[in-house]
């Protein structure tokens, strides 16, 4: 069994007095104490125990984990019960127990390449403008990602008028990026996110960039954490940015000049992949820190301890209503701030947030990127 690979994490969440109760993101939203950490990694060693799971087993795998990371922030040993819902959700698979919702997204990323089913010929529409003068190779090359370019292509629009404005050449994959294999790799589906994985790798290489900069953190970690795993190591090859870090560090150099002040009060959403997942906390700050006239202020839970937004670990496939319901309670310490604009710097979060604010007055949600091309002139104040 997959389950195998973290046996000694599985057996020792099984036996453990289960403090992350208190944090984890399905928990505090449900109260029902089968819904916490512990009792998951209780049922994946009796999986483990015995060689297999039980049908009436499945939902608790794959509808009640975000596989957010927020149990590992506060275990005294360091132990991740998304690393167990991961194996677990694999050894699923292979027994032939996926969830419909599940089957039907694996399938939809082998038909179209996108897990949402869209056409893939209408992936760039948005930058086809953009696409039609950029150099066939470069140094820096930008991976936007399905969620970017079918569910917010105004992020793309931003982070290549940044590149522009700022006389920075890139390039894109253009129809040969696929996606990057995360959504099957969540729910299970290794070998579909294997083969996004060697598809990837082998157009990355081919374009002969120096560095690829990324906006979705998804894309980024599974890149650099998973696919060397697999056999598909870009690390040493090329460098991989979140598109926060590049930014951050062209300020520190002096080579970003703003010239929009922004009066607005916002405040910054970590997002899990980026921020506990890979450690990036700082940058963003940096760069709001920056920005002319933005009166900036932390929320309560901010960094590793900062809330999910409810669609990690592909929940919102296999249930969307726990995944809102999750949203909602991260949405009230942004509320506490009194903060105009919440701020983050992952599409996914901005997706899962925005069904909400977006029926708020007073408050809504922007990607980093749309307010750095507000500040450079580049699009209108929001």
């Amino acid at each position: 069994m997959h389950l195998e690979s973290v046996h000694q994490t599985t057996f020792l969440c099984a036996q453990c007095r289960k403090m992350c109760r208190h944090i984890c993101s399905t928990h505090s939203v449900t109260r029902n104490e089968a819904d916490n950490p512990t009792e998951r990694a209780i049922l994946a060693f009796g999986a483990l125990q015995r060689g297999e799971f039980l049908a009436e087993e499945v939902d608790q795998i794959y509808m009640k984990c975000t596989t957010c990371g927020l149990c590992k922030a506060s275990c005294y040993i360091d132990l991740d019960v998304g690393d167990i819902m991961l194996a677990a959700r694999a050894d699923i698979v292979e027994q032939g127990l996926a969830p419909e919702p599940a089957v039907i997204m694996d399938e939809k990323v082998h038909q179209s390449g996108n897990p949402m089913g869209e056409d893939p010929a209408a992936r760039f529409d948005a930058l086809n403008a953009i696409i039609a003068d950029l150099p066939d190779q470069a140094e820096t090359l930008y991976f936007a990602g399905c969620q970017t370019l079918y569910r917010q292509p105004e992020i793309a629009l931003s982070i290549t008028s940044i590149f522009n404005a700022l006389k920075i050449p890139f390039a894109m994959l253009n129809e040969n990026e696929v996606c990057c294999g995360e959504p099957q790799y969540l729910l299970g589906f290794l070998e579909g996110a294997k083969d996004s994985a060697r598809r990837n790798t082998e157009a990355i290489l081919a374009s002969g960039a120096r560095r690829v900069v990324f906006n979705c953190p998804s894309c980024m970690r599974i890149m650099k954490n998973q696919y060397p795993s697999w056999g598909f190591d870009l690390q040493g090859r090329v460098e991989l940015l979140h598109i926060t870090e590049f930014l951050a560090d062209l300020i520190e150099r002096g080579k970003i000049s703003f010239t929009h002040a922004l009066p607005v009060t916002v405040t910054y959403h970590d997002p899990c992949d980026l921020g506990r997942r890979q450690g990036i906390f700082e940058s963003p700050r940096a760069i709001l820190n920056a920005i002319p006239d933005i009166t900036f202020t932390e929320m309560q839970f901010n960094r590793e301890f900062a809330k999910c937004c409810g669609a990690g670990g592909a929940l919102e496939v296999t249930n969307l209503g726990l995944s809102v319901d999750i949203a909602r309670q991260a949405l009230k310490p942004v509320v506490e701030t009194g903060a105009e604009i919440l701020v983050t710097a992952c599409p996914t979060c901005k997706k899962s947030f925005n069904r909400l604010t977006e029926r708020l007055d007073g408050l809504r949600t922007m990607d980093i990127l749309e307010l750095v091309s507000t500040s450079l002139g580049l699009r209108p104040s929001p």
